[in-house]
């Protein structure tokens, strides 16, 4: 990877990790039917190295974000619901529930939040930091992520634990650790507590060579 402006990396990630916590840095990550929907998959061949199959990309406020035909979300309107019950709806859902949240315009993050997130003190905190501020334009191509890659760290049914790896135009890389608990039929995003104070966005060199990598947007 070659050598690249300091400023302009430091600037390009700040303003990224921005969006993605809904510009209120408390955690990284930003339908039409039924709210509470979910399929529950068969786990006999449980493989948290395998690629969702038949991934399609659609654009949100200006990011791509990975559609698995069979691991979900199989409901998208407003909020993204309906994950399948194995390693791949669990990435996706943390991928898309993080994303949606950070950049969900005025008016539509209350029903993004109550859908995506467990509830507890850090959902109360990102509700009171969401409440402060006002996205009402997509994300600035610029500075937009570019869903890479995806690593699940830990894995049963009811809970994955993974690390999200995003590039940017200035060749710069981020990972982001999420987790996503199974409740009321589907994968919702648990935030990190704000009491913790642990730093859930890091920059790397590299995409591990292990992580499970998502094809290019087409």
């Amino acid at each position: 990877m070659r050598a690249k402006p300091a400023h302009h990396a430091q600037t390009a990630r700040a303003v990224v990790a921005a969006l993605l916590v809904a510009a209120c840095a408390l955690t990284a990550a930003a339908c039409g039917g039924s709210d509470h929907a979910g399929s529950t998959t068969k786990t006999t061949q449980v493989d948290p190295s395998r690629a969702p199959s038949d991934v399609r990309w659609e654009n949100y406020q200006g990011v791509q974000l990975p559609i698995g035909d069979h691991d979900g979300p199989s409901k998208l309107g407003t909020t993204a619901a309906g994950y399948s019950r194995t390693p791949q709806g669990a990435a996706l859902a943390a991928i898309n529930h993080s994303t949606r949240l950070s950049l969900a315009p005025d008016g539509q993050w209350p029903q993004v939040a109550a859908i995506s997130l467990i509830p507890g003190p850090a959902k109360d905190s990102w509700v009171l930091a969401r409440a402060q501020i006002s996205i009402t334009a997509p994300a600035n191509p610029v500075v937009a992520p570019h869903i890479a890659a995806y690593k699940i760290t830990a894995y049963t049914p009811d809970r994955a634990d993974l690390t999200v790896y995003a590039t940017y135009s200035d060749d710069s890389i981020t990972a982001t650790a999420e987790t996503v608990l199974w409740v009321s039929d589907d994968w919702r995003l648990l935030l990190a507590d704000p009491a913790a104070k642990v730093q859930t966005v890091q920059s790397v060199p590299a995409v591990p060579a292990d992580a499970v990598t998502l094809a290019a947007p087409k």
